[in-house]
């Protein structure tokens, strides 16, 4: 396990998908059409020739909209509302958003950056007021690059001149990510689970702050 001293930290940046949220997004379902987590599945998220366009920003909700309608038999703008609907309650790891916030609490400046779809941006973030809580939110979307290498000093540039890799932590529960991140000379923790997670963060004394 890596070895952290908290008064390196100036900065935690986090992951959204399966880190800081255990859910999948568009989770409410039209009225008398049960296929509808099958179709998202099999046909949307199943299918990387939509999800890297659409976590690019190169086509739309209301794009995947029409698509979904080839499988289910309702107008676009009905597809639309609905899938935005499944993305205003979404569930967070409660270790993880502990952990977060009491980051925020300590002055540490916390920060999202995602792999993501258009519909992050215009809906759960503002569903959840995730820029309420977050310094600084970067979604691929609205960048044009999945690669993480590229989306974190995004997210530095608007943080605290004097922030970077060095004095910055990754939680992330991607594969590799997090040595990608170490590589560039932060620190990292990959999160598998919120037992595992809740372990490793009592196993370091996060009220050291630098003074």
């Amino acid at each position: 396990m890596e070895k952290i001293d908290p008064r390196q930290i100036q900065c935690v940046v986090f992951d959204y998908g399966f880190t800081l949220s255990p859910d999948f997004y568009f989770n409410v379902s039209p009225a008398n059409h049960p296929e509808w987590h099958q179709v998202i599945q099999k046909y949307i998220f199943g299918d990387p020739s939509i999800t890297i366009p659409w976590m690019k920003g190169e086509i739309t909700s209301r794009d995947v909209a029409m698509m979904i309608g080839r499988y289910i038999p309702l107008d676009t703008e009905t597809i639309l509302s609905i899938m935005d609907a499944g993305c205003k309650e979404l569930a967070f790891n409660p270790a993880v958003w502990l952990f977060a916030m009491k980051q925020k609490k300590a002055g540490r400046k916390i920060t999202l950056v995602t792999d993501n779809m258009d519909v992050f941006t215009r809906v759960v973030v503002p569903a959840h007021k995730l820029d309420r809580i977050f310094d600084v939110i970067v979604n691929s979307a609205d960048n044009g690059d999945i690669r993480k290498e590229v989306l974190w000093p995004l997210a530095f540039e608007q943080l605290d001149s004097g922030i970077g890799y060095t004095n910055s932590l990754l939680v992330e529960d991607g594969e590799t990510e997090p040595e990608k991140f170490r590589q560039l000379g932060g620190y990292a923790h990959q999160y598998i689970s919120e037992k595992s997670f809740s372990k490793w963060v009592k196993s370091i004394d996060w009220d050291k702050i630098d003074g």
